[in-house]
């Protein structure tokens, strides 16, 4: 993705940053306004800009952009990078997948939308293909490919890949939403468990996990169900029963 190669101060107003999908950290962003105030920004943020607006699209640097916002910053240092929507979109989830603190959640939506970015700019690519072993598909994949640039990236396995993007697409995103800050949004099984079934059974279950209701899918779906067994019957009310029901 080409870049101006001066870093150039941008208006932080003039700086969009809809439809990211991983929200901000606080935490995050309080420890990088107190090493911006010790040492200034050390590595500038991306930026694209848009032709028609005049205004310029966030590509990566959402916590940098917003702890200069925070201390009340009016510019921020940033590169000026070039290519059409979905090129910016691809790079940008690339940048994010390499990050380690991404939850299991973080990384299936963000995988997904790769996939998705991926198969608009090549729809060639979704036709399918030879599946006989992960060194042929890899090996046969289109350059630059979805799932060839993130095991270039991370590293991460073909079957790794394919078990997140299957949450990333079957996933519900009122539901991920949900479930960010709960146990289940770090644990991959429990989100596999959620995404066998319906948007509609999703949101339940995520709401009764979200409110602490359940700790685990199976449990919220047995709520959901009312499952419990019913206690045995005692005889002697059993026999007592047919007595009075022979009686009236």
């Amino acid at each position: 993705m080409p870049a101006d190669h001066e870093v150039r101060q941008i208006s932080i107003e003039a700086i969009d940053t809809a439809g990211r999908r991983r929200p901000v950290n606080e935490a995050g962003v309080a420890a990088l306004m107190a090493d911006i105030k010790a040492r200034g920004l050390r590595v500038p943020i991306e930026v694209a800009k848009v032709k028609e607006s005049g205004r310029f699209r966030l590509v990566s640097g959402l916590h940098r952009l917003t702890a200069f916002r925070d201390l009340g910053r009016e510019t921020i240092p940033a590169f000026v990078v070039s290519g059409n929507l979905l090129e910016l979109r691809r790079d940008e989830l690339l940048e994010n997948l390499t990050r380690n603190e991404l939850s299991k959640l973080e990384r299936a939506q963000f995988l997904a939308e790769l996939k998705r970015v991926h198969l608009e700019m090549h729809p060639e690519a979704g036709r399918g293909g030879d599946r006989r072993s992960e060194e042929f598909q890899i090996a046969n994949m289109a350059d630059r490919s979805w799932a060839a640039t993130a095991i270039a990236r991370t590293g991460w396995t073909l079957r790794t890949l394919e078990r997140a993007v299957a949450i990333g697409e079957r996933l519900d995103e009122s539901v991920a939403d949900e479930l960010r800050g709960t146990a289940i949004e770090d644990n991959q099984k429990e989100l596999e468990a959620l995404c066998r079934f319906g948007p509609t059974v999703q949101r339940r279950v995520a709401g009764l996990i979200a409110a602490g209701k359940a700790r685990s899918v199976a449990a919220a779906h047995r709520v959901l169900s009312n499952v419990a067994a019913p206690e045995a019957e005692d005889p002697d009310d059993k026999a007592l029963k047919r007595l009075l029901d022979a009686w009236n």
